[in-house]
């Protein structure tokens, strides 16, 4: 056992960041209660893990900290097999085998040099993609049906909405059918009850000028059509040695489990979507779960290949699902799989302010995705997913929160709606049109330069923490959890508090100079007041309703 100071000797503190996706998401995450002594697994719940968790950890003093696969972890940096206190899977334990705690340690000039080498294309501990993804998932909306209408759509549906995304002047990138299009779980393919000519309603949607994607999950359910077919040939991880399929309990019923370390299982799983895809006429699919809490306490003690680290699982899945989503795909769990260009999304955010899920854990959780190596990220749908009811019990979140959540967006990798901007009022839409179109016009190239120089070795990542382009013992600027950088151009400071017409705003980096790009006579950059030196706080900056605060970099040099 072994842990990580949060205080140097000399009693300085000491800021870490990386480790896992957490339920209340911490910046740094010295602010987490780490759950000591849980196993450093997965999990859709707040008992444990979020949906993605990596073994990295990098301090603000430099120091970088990288745990081996095949360590059974538990927090704070603990081996062991003791299971005394097992809740869900745990790792693959065999008589005899030894209990071994290891890790690398590196040590550099600042935390920015260290991640540099921690993340470099020749060998690092963390791969970088190979190249960059789908980019007009990152230009224009992705439009989802699941927050608005959760499982209750049809045909008819779907093609309305896709005709007022397209009224009210809004651009796309794909319209994602998401839950309740099919008959059983598992099916993964049209109930023509709903949707009597589901590839007639693809073809149309198509000649909208939408591609479309439909959501899949590693789950085939008892009642679904592929069930037995998948229990009978083996490809369902097993409860115990006797190769019975074991039948655990989802969000959505009770099913079983693709096994992804059966090559055939994977195969099979892989063409029947290809297949699916072709019948229908689709692009990709969003692949949702994957968390190791959802394999059987027994983890990967009786799949087809034995895996001591059941987040095996999670990696064969994204890998799998790689192969027949390609790059448009999204994923929203992964283990071990930065080479790869998908888009990892955010766990579900709830319709809130707060930090339990809510909107202020969005700026701190696409930081945490940045910092594990997964650039591409996809914020949750604009506005939460209205698990709430509003005023009128219109399931709608707040008309404020979702115009931040608009603002914030707009600078991130993904704009994605659900919860339609015309459910509200004209100037909600107008303010959405704004933002839309700032995002594929200003905010998209710095994306792709952004996405572009980390896939060949260089330093930006897509959302950025201040502290890379701070002084290094600026202490200040490895503590704020509520500002960001595009690329390395953008400096982002939204209102995440209800209510708030102003806030600080911190400007990084005393060699650095930034042009307040919100005021619009700061076009004119010999203004006064519009170009500001780093290394200071702008205390009470107004920011209303319909604006979020943005600093440009000056004299920035663009590669």
């Amino acid at each position: 056992k072994d842990c990580l100071a949060m205080n140097t000797s000399s009693g300085d503190a000491v800021y870490w960041y990386g480790g896992a996706e957490m339920i209340a998401q911490k910046w740094p995450i010295n602010k987490i209660n780490m759950k000591h002594g849980a196993a450093y697994l997965s999990s859709d719940l707040p008992k444990r893990y979020g949906n993605v968790l990596e073994r990295y950890y990098l301090s603000s003093k430099g120091v970088a900290v990288f745990v081996d696969s095949d360590v059974p972890l538990y927090i704070c940096l603990e081996a062991t097999y003791d299971k005394s206190n097992l809740v869900g899977p745990d790792y693959l334990y065999d008589t005899g085998k030894s209990t071994r705690l290891s890790y690398t340690v590196c040590v550099g000039a600042g935390p920015k040099t260290v991640h540099q080498y921690m993340t470099r294309v020749d060998g690092g501990f963390i791969k970088r993609p190979i190249q960059l993804p789908d980019l007009r998932m990152m230009q224009d909306p992705i439009w989802s049906t699941w927050a608005r209408y959760k499982s209750d759509i049809n045909q008819s549906i779907v093609e309305e909405f896709a005709k007022e995304i397209i009224d009210y002047n809004f651009t796309n990138s794909q319209l994602e059918i998401d839950d309740g299009y099919e008959e059983n779980y598992g099916d993964f393919t049209f109930d023509e009850s709903k949707f009597p000519n589901a590839k007639g309603m693809v073809s149309k949607l198509h000649d909208m000028g939408f591609r479309v994607t439909t959501w899949v999950t590693p789950f085939i359910n008892l009642a679904s059509k592929n069930y037995r077919l998948a229990r009978n040939a083996g490809y369902l991880i097993p409860e115990d040695s006797d190769g019975t399929p074991a039948v655990l309990r989802w969000w959505n019923g009770r099913g079983s489990v693709v096994d992804f370390t059966n090559p055939q299982a994977a195969q099979w799983y892989r063409n029947y979507l290809k297949t699916v895809k072709e019948t229908y006429g689709l692009e990709s699919f969003k692949f949702d779960a994957g968390e190791t809490s959802y394999l059987p306490k027994s983890g990967l003690n009786f799949t087809f290949q034995r895996k001591a680290n059941p987040s095996e699982f999670t990696r064969l899945y994204a890998e799998t699902a790689v192969q027949v989503g390609g790059e448009m795909m999204e994923m929203r769990s992964s283990w071990k799989m930065q080479e790869h260009n998908f888009y990892m999304r955010l766990m579900d955010k709830g319709s809130s302010w707060g930090g339990l899920r809510g909107f202020s854990t969005v700026i701190p959780t696409a930081l945490t995705f940045s910092m594990l190596g997964y650039p591409y990220v996809l914020p949750d749908m604009i506005g939460g997913n209205a698990y709430v009811f509003g005023a009128a019990n219109d399931n709608k979140p707040s008309r404020e929160l979702y115009i931040r959540w608009i603002e914030l967006s707009a600078f991130l990798p993904c704009m994605q709606f659900s919860i339609s901007p015309w459910q509200y009022d004209d100037e909600v839409t107008n303010v959405a049109q704004y933002f839309v179109n700032l995002h594929r016009t200003v905010i998209y190239d710095e994306l792709v330069r952004a996405a572009n120089a980390y896939v060949s070795g260089g330093s930006p990542m897509l959302v950025t923490p201040i502290w890379f382009h701070a002084d290094l013992e600026d202490v200040t600027a490895y503590t704020v959890d509520d500002e960001f950088l595009t690329g390395d151009l953008f400096l982002v400071a939204p209102i995440l508090v209800e209510g708030a017409t102003e806030r600080d705003v911190y400007l990084p980096g005393s060699n650095i100079k930034w042009l307040d790009r919100m005021r619009p006579e700061c076009k004119d950059r010999s203004m006064v007041g519009c170009v500001m030196n780093g290394g200071q706080w702008v205390r009470s900056y107004p920011v209303q309703l319909d604006q979020i605060s943005c600093f440009q970099r000056v004299n920035f040099p663009l590669q």
